[in-house]
């Protein structure tokens, strides 16, 4: 809005915004709600002539006489002034507005969490209206799951305030890393499979491998657990990025999949796939949490370490 112009009037000289200062509007606007000087000083916390010199300076500025007042008398708004206040008050609503926004858009903390689908869908999905109850200035944005050593890098550098990752028990711990469970590990094929394989009609080599993950994260360890296991299938592994859909492969008969014990248990209950007795070491899960991260992000931390406790 051109606050100068707004109280432009036929045959009146243009105002700019430098002419009129918030001061003067505040104590005019207080005034004529006050319909007294004396009042609008009260309430200003100024002198009753500061009144009468801010608004006789306002009046010099816009060219018209806002007040009707006679010594002894109460102040009345002339007509001009009637449509000023209007004005006044719509500027005075407006810079109130501003300043409520810059304050709302300081308060705001965002949270950069790096997470993978399957805990960002089953678990940290339902722990977001919590966090937005009890931290109403805290904004949630979700990022891809990257490797331990990215971490590493992106909470150091401030790029990221919380991850949560997994890997094998034996491996070095990260900076500002934080146990939240051990994880045991399986192997799932369709139903049937383990029969197969004893009666020799088949080798674990036939079989199409499906990894949890995205490949440019779990590839390297997807060919250590291969080699940990001394296999070398004949097909290129698969890697899927939800643990259900990798399920569901398998489930279909489309391939045997490594992945987290709990995540398919009931499946593995109602006999739709069935565990291979392969010995598989478990994998730790971590939290992460950025040493430069605000205060809020130790709080929502213990509630992702007490969700994804298993």
């Amino acid at each position: 809005m051109d606050y100068g112009r707004v109280f432009a009037r036929p045959g009146m000289e243009t105002i700019v915004l430098e002419d009129v200062t918030f001061a003067q509007l505040r104590t005019f606007a207080c005034a004529a709600r006050a319909s007294s000087f004396a009042d609008a000083a009260d309430q200003l916390d100024i002198s009753q002539p500061s009144v009468s010199e801010q608004v006789k300076i306002l009046e010099g500025r816009l060219g018209c006489r806002l007040f009707r007042r006679r010594r002894g008398t109460t102040p009345v708004l002339t007509s001009e002034g009637e449509e000023a206040l209007e004005e006044v008050e719509k500027i005075l609503a407006a810079s109130r507005n501003l300043f409520k926004l810059g304050r709302k858009s300081a308060d705001k903390v965002l949270l950069r969490i790096s997470v993978g689908p399957y805990l960002a869908e089953n678990y940290l999905r339902r722990l977001i209206p919590r966090i937005y109850r009890e931290y109403p200035n805290v904004q949630i944005d979700l990022q891809p799951l990257v490797s331990s050593t990215e971490v590493t890098q992106l909470v150091e550098s401030g790029e990221l305030e919380l991850a949560v990752y997994a890997e094998p028990t034996d491996a070095d711990l990260q900076p500002y890393s934080r146990l939240i469970c051990e994880l045991s590990m399986v192997v799932i094929a369709p139903p049937g499979t383990r029969a197969r394989l004893a009666a020799g009609e088949c080798a674990l080599e036939d079989f199409q491998f499906i990894f949890p993950g995205r490949r440019e994260i779990s590839a390297r360890w997807a060919r250590q657990c291969l080699r940990d296991l001394q296999l070398a299938p004949s097909a290129p592994t698969i890697f899927v990025d939800f643990v259900d859909a990798l399920a569901q492969l398998v489930e279909d008969g489309k391939g045997i999949g490594r992945t987290m014990r709990y995540a398919v248990q009931d499946r593995i209950d109602q006999g739709r796939i069935e565990a291979l007795d392969i010995p598989l070491p478990p994998i730790r899960r971590l939290v992460v949490r950025s040493p430069s991260a605000p205060p809020e992000a130790r709080a929502i931390e213990d509630m992702l370490c007490q969700a994804l406790t298993v």
